[in-house]
């Protein structure tokens, strides 16, 4: 579409959407313009290296991204399965090709930890960041926080095999360990599990729907995140997480810490 004919049909639907009252409609173009403007500013300053500009071209393909950038958005692919299990990793920096990264809370000085690094995190940077090479792990700086010092005096995890069948992404399985009911959820390939029991009054969850990332209680139609349990309305409990290991295509839980 030409330069000209676009702006007109811009201001003509500005204009209509205005005079209807669309409130979603008139929020999204507040949006773009919250975005597009500081960087128009930038440009008409002279300003070239300026972050929002950047990352402004990124969107529309017209500059190059920056490794960090691209390492941060392949971290938020795994993050929520790290939070789920009490853990956080934070970029450092990218050099070519490695990534380093801090991995701390749950995840520091945990046995899974390298599982992890080889499991999700290397997998979603292999996917995102051209030229990848390895992950450095570094070592959390100054005194363990409180949170840690909770799990090391906490028992620790003491993982036994289910039978997870063929679950596939965007199933569940009910299974037991330990005489302990569990949900064992696929999002994308990626399995999470959780005690099988909706927060509301411990009723079973394997009749539930999984749309997404979400996971719906077949009994009060309360919806969670399947990746970290926590309720989509941030009200009210939210699913027990249950630590989860693969191994050769094994599927291992630990209920022991519950």
């Amino acid at each position: 579409m030409e330069f000209d004919k676009a702006v007109a049909e811009l201001e003509a639907l500005v204009e209509t959407l205005e005079r209807e009252g669309d409130e979603r409609a008139l929020m999204l173009l507040e949006l773009i313009d919250a975005i597009h403007r500081p960087a128009l500013k930038a440009v008409a300053e002279g300003r070239v290296g300026d972050e929002r500009l950047r990352a402004l071209l990124a969107m529309y393909d017209l500059g190059p991204v920056d490794d960090e950038v691209l390492a941060e958005e392949a971290l938020d692919q795994v993050r929520p399965y790290i939070h789920s299990h009490g853990g956080e990793v934070e970029l450092l920096e990218v050099s070519d090709g490695v990534v380093h990264l801090r991995l701390s809370g749950a995840c520091h000085g945990c046995a899974a930890s390298a599982m992890t690094l080889r499991r999700g995190i290397e997998e979603a940077l292999r996917d995102r960041l051209p030229g990848f090479k390895e992950v450095v792990a570094h070592e959390p700086v100054g005194p363990p926080p409180q949170q840690l010092l909770q799990i090391e005096n906490a028992r620790r995890p003491e993982f036994v095999d289910v039978e997870a069948g063929s679950i596939g992404p965007g199933e569940l399985r009910a299974v037991s360990a330990d005489g302990v009911s569990l949900l064992l959820v696929d999002v994308d390939g990626e399995i999470y599990a959780f005690r099988n029991a909706c927060p509301v009054d411990g009723m079973p969850l394997e009749g539930g729907r999984l749309t997404g990332t979400v996971l719906v209680c077949p009994w009060h139609n309360c919806a969670f995140d399947a990746r970290t349990g926590k309720p989509l309305d941030d009200e009210g409990e939210g699913l027990t997480v249950v630590p989860i290991a693969i191994r050769d295509g094994s599927v291992s839980v630990a209920v022991n810490v519950l």
